[in-house]
């Protein structure tokens, strides 16, 4: 049994980066948010390659990791073949801090599904004392909101980044910085 709290997955949700298998077995990634409520842990994906992938093969795993810069690039673009690594045959980040790979049950929707998942192993690779990093935290927003601007093409959302592009200036580190300027460039919007 897979105590998912030694992996840092606790009641709300917890930002990781899912990978996923084609049938033809290309990996994919994209962050999601774990929903953990009230015992229950899933997540809910909209129409995608990552939901495609899960109803073929319904098995996902969560990457847990601190690079801001991979969150961008995993919610924006697609992540580069040797940035995985493959156990069992199913798709890792290799710069994970450690993963669970879970056994999904999709209940379909319209435009939103919801995924039950089953812990079934995982590994932690390295723990690391991080103190919370408002930057850090600004970057995953800023690409929540710049997923939705690729999709919407809404002047609220450009706001939205901008707003948590001043927290990341004031209070990021480099990879912060380089994370906004590379979701800036991934959503056609040069800063």
């Amino acid at each position: 049994m897979i105590d998912i709290e030694e992996y840092g997955i606790h009641e709300g949700i917890s930002e990781i980066i899912l990978t996923t298998i084609s049938p033809d077995g290309v990996p994919n990634a994209a962050p999601i948010g774990l929903h953990r409520k009230s015992g229950r842990l899933f997540a809910r994906i909209y129409n995608s390659k990552t939901l495609d992938n899960i109803l073929s093969k319904p098995i996902a795993a969560a990457n847990i990791v601190d690079d801001p810069v991979l969150f961008v690039q995993s919610a924006l673009s697609n992540i580069e073949p040797e940035r995985f690594k493959f156990i069992d045959g199913f798709p890792l980040l290799k710069d994970a801090l450690g993963w669970i790979v879970f056994d999904c049950i999709c209940k379909k929707g319209g435009n939103l599904s919801v995924v039950g998942l089953s812990p079934v192993k995982g590994k932690i690779i390295e723990r690391k004392l991080q103190p919370i990093n408002r930057g850090f935290n600004a970057v995953i927003e800023a690409a929540i909101h710049a997923t939705r601007y690729v999709v919407l093409k809404d002047q609220k959302y450009l706001d939205c980044i901008e707003y948590y592009n001043s927290i990341v200036k004031k209070c990021g580190g480099e990879r912060e910085k380089d994370a906004m300027m590379l979701l800036y460039e991934l959503i056609g919007n040069p800063k």
